[in-house]
């Protein structure tokens, strides 16, 4: 004879843990400091790049004699503008706030944290996308101004893609990682 008081699995016994106020708080602070780190350190590096491009843009177009170092001071600034538009995107990223106010602490935690990914998961199109013509343009005038020889601009755009798509692979990583969290919440 069998047991037939558990033959669905809706009438499955279901237990569900919740997770309670304290452990929503520490959650989301680790998150605020987490995303204020890294925006921070973005800042930073971000504003010493932009300084060190646009002085390198300047004294390029100042020492300006062929079309070649005209492209590559434009690359400099274009790459500055770049680095300039992803600061500006992670700062107005980083100060909205969508979040229904009325919301309980998980679902408000569970926002962020869908923000959060959504925003890692994009960082090809907004932080690596901006840079792109920067770049292309400083190996392209490297290239022009010594065709017969185009090692550098070929090594160092092959290095500077391989960077970038590290980039991006670092930042869906993280962002799988946010899922993994967020699943841990809903459950």
């Amino acid at each position: 004879m069998s047991d037939r008081s558990h033959h669905s699995w809706k009438e499955q016994p279901v237990t569900t843990a919740t997770i309670n106020l304290n452990e929503i708080k520490a959650r989301h602070a680790a998150l605020s400091r987490t995303t204020k780190r890294r925006n921070t350190l973005e800042y930073v590096a971000g504003g010493v790049a932009v300084a060190f491009l646009l002085v390198m843009s300047v004294v390029t177009f100042l020492a300006a004699h062929t079309v070649a170092d005209w492209v590559v001071g434009a690359g400099f600034a274009t790459l500055a503008l770049g680095m300039v538009i992803v600061g500006l995107h992670i700062f107005r990223k980083s100060t909205r706030t969508d979040a229904d106010m009325a919301a309980s602490g998980i679902d408000y935690l569970t926002f962020r944290l869908e923000r959060e990914r959504d925003l890692l998961r994009s960082a090809w199109l907004w932080y690596v996308g901006p840079m792109v013509p920067g770049f292309v343009l400083v190996y392209l005038g490297y290239w022009m101004a010594n065709p017969e020889r185009p090692i550098f601009a070929l090594v160092g755009g092959s290095l500077t893609f391989a960077f970038l798509v590290f980039v991006v692979i670092l930042n869906r990583r993280a962002a799988r990682r946010i899922e993994t969290e967020i699943r841990s919440l809903r459950k």
